[in-house]
């Protein structure tokens, strides 16, 4: 066995073993302003886990009720930049802590669960012994914590002394765990170690904190400021991109949709990192998960810490990129490593399509100077694997195996085919006109290849096969549809609608399987929606967000079931968001300072906007209104204003080049 072995730290789990997550459509929980809210019933069990973020810690809370209403709480929380060794993609510390639990005139108590609400903050609400009390739970924003606010309520007609016992020791870790061969600390701080006196009808509030840091490092939690901090992240979220529908429900998840997009990205040494989450992925960044799927809505959605980082994960690939060799698929451990284990999974391909597009949105000349050399190298190594039969050949895709890809895929040269597009849109900012027409002609001749080469009938549809060695239907299927190749979308959507895909609220990622990824069905909608298949879309969206919002597991996007719990994978959240702009509105970027509206409004849809975007590196307004079979398309950028109206189907183009 070699040392490397001997010394790894054995893995904790990220869930309560009671908290199981199953595939339920069926609302469970229900709205109350912008809060989702579950009332506890007499003799049900309740389980469910959510993840919260800030830029040093990660907490995934396990809670519920066994069906007597008795609390459960399991509190996992991760440190990115506490780091183990081997420092490999899961090496980051992190603890199941027991928690702090009430003690009332000196005795511990055993809670009933009454309800769980949440609102951007996990709220537990309980009784025990003529109290009532309300726990809120969030990561902070600021230092290595999690936060657990715990407000007692006397609703007796005496005094009562009220404590938080707690329930875990300070414990430090073996020198040989951590990856300089140093120690860390896991420890619980409270706002106050005294008993409270409370009055009757009268409440008061104690906090606790479960940390985690160096041996050596001395921090204290200000409670009231990393609430406030949490709370004005949240707040600042609703103002940024702000999706208005006829439908509250899709309103409602955009905005929870932005919160799990926007709090995954940590603090790290080698700047700010954008991380999936899950208990696993952390202080790591992907070419799918990054560079693909959050980073252009980052461009647009108007965070700036979103921005930003998105500018550094492309900047941290540079470094691997060649016009000679794939370029890797994952770093990892604050930049200190990386990870390849798939090999090719037309990560070259992911790079070019999601950088040009960021850049082409963000607007902003000297920022895609420092950019442009390797989105070109990426597109000259990915052009180099084009085979005999005109499409883009990989080991793999974003399964990583998990389903047959064979060596030529259609993930791949779907997004080699939009790479090639928006590249000659940023050549052309760049002066290259010959370059850009070249690259439009490639990207023809590959379209011509995707349908000779992919297109078939599967299973009795006539679409796509996923690679030559799959005889069922694929969930990817859908991806040439968000690309926009509409040759086959009639075919395409009623196969991602038929029973041998559509199941439990999602498409699964091969026929005659009961495994789903929510990256799929999320590409699917936006894909169904570009290509004009509105009204068949706005159904899948609506139970899709139906069964997220307010189904067995509330209230984001998940990663797959069975595999990982449905973790709530950050980027996920995301690709929920880009269907509402690059789907629904249509937009697509095609200079710094010009881009195209598509709209696609299913027919009991009068008008939708989309409000305080980045578009054209300002802020800017889209309303779309319909009437007499035409669309009526207002964007509002940077003080001026352009109107245009289209018929159904038809694309505007919108220039805002300086006069």
């Amino acid at each position: 066995m070699s040392l490397s072995v001997q010394l790894q730290r054995k893995r904790i789990p990220y869930f309560a073993k009671w908290a199981k997550m199953k595939p339920f459509t069926k609302e469970k929980h229900y709205i109350s302003g912008n809060k989702i809210c579950f009332d506890v019933k007499n003799g049900e069990e309740y389980a469910n886990h959510i993840e919260t973020a800030g830029f040093y810690c990660s907490s995934i809370i396990s809670y519920g009720c066994d069906a007597s209403r008795k609390l459960r709480i399991m509190r996992h929380v991760t440190f990115p930049t506490l780091r183990l060794y081997p420092n490999l993609t899961g090496s980051a510390l992190d603890r199941n802590f027991n928690g702090f639990s009430v003690e009332i005139n000196g005795k511990s108590v055993a809670e009933k669960a009454e309800k769980f609400v949440f609102d951007g903050i996990l709220h537990i609400y309980s009784t025990a012994e003529g109290v009532k009390i309300h726990r809120s739970v969030f990561s902070a924003r600021n230092c290595k914590a999690c936060i657990e606010k715990t407000e007692v309520f006397n609703n007796s007609d005496k005094d009562i002394t009220v404590c938080l016992e707690n329930n875990d020791k300070d414990v430090v870790t073996k020198a040989c765990f951590g990856v300089d061969r140093q120690r860390y600390r896991f420890f619980t701080v409270r706002s106050t170690d005294s008993e409270l006196c409370i009055k009757p009808k009268s409440s008061d509030v104690i906090y606790g904190a479960y940390c985690g840091a160096n041996y050596d490092e001395m921090f204290v939690v200000d409670f009231s400021k990393e609430e406030a901090a949490r709370i004005a992240f949240t707040d600042e979220l609703s103002k940024l991109a702000v999706v208005k529908t006829p439908d509250e429900k899709l309103n409602l998840m955009v905005f929870y949709a932005k919160i799990r997009a926007c709090e995954s990205i940590f603090k790290t040494k080698a700047g700010l990192m954008h991380s999936p989450g899950g208990g696993y992925y952390y202080a790591a960044i992907w070419t799918n998960d990054e560079c693909e799927y959050v980073n252009p809505f980052y461009a647009y959605s108007g965070y700036d810490y979103g921005r930003r980082q998105a500018l550094n994960s492309y900047n941290m690939y540079q470094k691997y990129i060649s016009a000679d060799k794939p370029l890797i698929t994952s770093i990892i451990a604050e930049g200190d490593g990386i990870w390849h284990g798939a090999g090719d999974r037309g990560d070259s391909a992911m790079y070019a399509y999601g950088c040009s597009r960021f850049l082409l949105t963000n607007g902003d000349m000297a920022e895609a100077e420092k950019y442009i050399g390797s989105i070109r190298k990426c597109m000259d190594y990915t052009l180099s694997q084009i085979g005999e039969n005109g499409v883009v050949r990989s080991d793999s895709d974003e399964l990583e195996n998990r389903f047959q890809s064979g060596s030529y895929n259609l993930c791949t040269s779907s997004l080699a085919y939009d790479a090639l597009i928006s590249l000659s849109y940023l050549e052309k900012e760049f002066g290259n006109a010959d370059r850009a027409n070249e690259l439009k002609n490639t990207a023809k001749k590959l379209r011509t290849s995707i349908e000779n080469y992919f297109g078939a009938n599967v299973e009795g549809f006539d679409t796509y096969r996923y690679c030559k060695e799959e005889k069922n239907l694929r969930a990817w299927i859908a991806i040439p549809l968000a690309m926009g190749i509409e040759d086959r979308s009639d075919e395409t959507v009623k196969a991602l609608l038929s029973d041998k895909l559509f199941k439990n609220g999602g498409i699964v990622t091969r026929s005659g399987e009961k495994t789903y990824w929510d990256r799929a069905t999320l590409y699917a909608l936006r894909g169904m929606f570009y290509s004009g298949h509105s009204n068949k879309a706005v159904q899948l969206l609506k139970t899709y967000t139906s069964a997220r919002l307010l189904g067995e597991h509330i209230p984001y996007p998940v990663e797959a079931y069975p595999e990982g719990n449905q973790a709530q994978l950050s980027a996920e959240s995301g690709l929920y968001m880009r269907i509402f702009v690059e789907g629904i509105l249509g937009y697509r970027p095609t200079g710094f300072k010009s881009f195209e509206i598509k709209p696609a409004l299913p027919d009991d849809w009068d008008k939708m906007s989309v409000e305080n975007l980045m578009l054209c590196g300002k802020k800017s307004d889209v309303f779309v209104a319909k009437s007499d079979g035409c669309y009526t398309v207002t964007v509002n950028s940077g003080g001026r204003r352009i109107t245009k109206e289209m018929p159904y189907g038809n694309v505007a183009d919108f220039s805002f080049c300086e006069d």
